[in-house]
């Protein structure tokens, strides 16, 4: 995957994300460049392994491949960002597309409340005689998740 292209992301996770975008008031592509700088800025658990390639010594760089060309081109990302991403790539064994690509699915399938009462609300738009009460909606989605 060289391009990191929306499209090829799976159905639903495309579906999410387009979502947040329009929820957000954002164009696509400006909606990913600010999920990929947060998800760079966030912790995950690769981080730990990275640390430990670091700690003993490991070349960690990044390649610099088609995939980087495309991060750096449509999302015009910041040069910390490329670094988290391409050392988690490197310690996760995986190009640094695959690596993203995977990332933004892994995102789109945590879902939220606010992701719950969009789709909700993306039904009442599609059908006008299904009355929801969001509020309530989202009440019961907090109770089904615990919070």
């Amino acid at each position: 995957m060289a391009d990191l292209a929306v499209h090829d992301l799976p159905d639903a996770a495309r579906t999410v994300l387009r979502r947040r975008a329009a929820a957000a008031g954002l164009p696509l592509t400006i909606y990913l460049r600010a999920e990929l700088i947060a998800l760079a800025e966030r912790r995950s658990s690769d981080d730990t392994v990275v640390e430990f390639l670091e700690s003993e010594g490991r070349d960690l760089t990044p390649e610099i491949d088609a995939a980087a060309v495309a991060l750096v081109d449509t999302y015009d990302l910041p040069a910390a960002t490329l670094a988290t991403f391409g050392r988690r790539a490197h310690a996760a064994d995986l190009p640094l597309g695959a690596y993203v690509r995977r990332a933004l699915i892994v995102s789109a399938r945590r879902a939220t409340v606010d992701d719950a009462i969009l789709e909700f609300r993306e039904l009442q738009d599609e059908n006008p005689a299904l009355d929801f009460d969001l509020a309530a909606l989202a009440d019961s989605v907090r109770y089904a998740r615990g919070e």
